[in-house]
């Protein structure tokens, strides 16, 4: 490779140029050389890997010091996301079995909260689509929080818009277990 990269003519008259020059100006020349690979080496390899390394360091610290923190407020954590706990794996959640049993609870407790469904129908895998026009939106999110919490429903899809009343929407839900 060495002999190949000797036939180009712009090395041939580098390497000539070098041959011609005193003995001091070729080692200087030499020295000078060796400094910019060590350079080049430092600015191109070793300082990126040093950065990436130090900042990577720093990542898994924040993150450590992120889990001791969560850790030590687990339970104000919870706290914070009923769904969470109690849908996790608490006694108390009623869970529905499948899709009817998951229709069957969602128009009990509608007709308990007082909101008319003005269309519901099975969806794919355990889900129920469900449809209310002009109804309050406290009972609506009242409603729905009381299926997360004590029933353990997952809203997978929410489309709510208001109407000219405030306070009133129409609402367009995904709901599945």
């Amino acid at each position: 490779m060495w002999s190949r990269i000797k036939r180009q003519p712009a090395v041939g008259k580098a390497v000539a140029y070098y041959d011609q020059l005193p003995a001091r100006d070729r080692q200087a020349l030499l020295v000078l050389a060796i400094a910019l690979l060590l350079a080049l080496l430092y600015f191109i390899v070793w300082r990126p890997a040093a950065d990436f390394h130090e900042r990577t360091l720093n990542e898994r610290e924040n993150a450590q010091e992120l889990l001791a923190w969560m850790q030590s407020n687990q339970e104000a954590i919870e706290a914070l996301n009923p769904v969470s706990s109690t849908a996790a794996g608490s006694n108390n959640v009623e869970k529905p079995a499948d899709g009817r049993a998951l229709m069957a609870l969602i128009t009990r407790t509608a007709d308990e909260a007082d909101l008319t469904l003005q269309r519901f129908e099975p969806g794919e895998e355990n889900t129920v689509r469900v449809w209310m026009d002009s109804v309050p939106y406290t009972r609506v999110a009242g409603w729905l929080e009381r299926l997360a919490n004590r029933h353990g429903v997952i809203i997978d899809q929410a489309s709510m818009d208001r109407a000219e009343t405030p306070g009133i929407i129409s609402v367009r839900l995904t709901l599945t277990i």
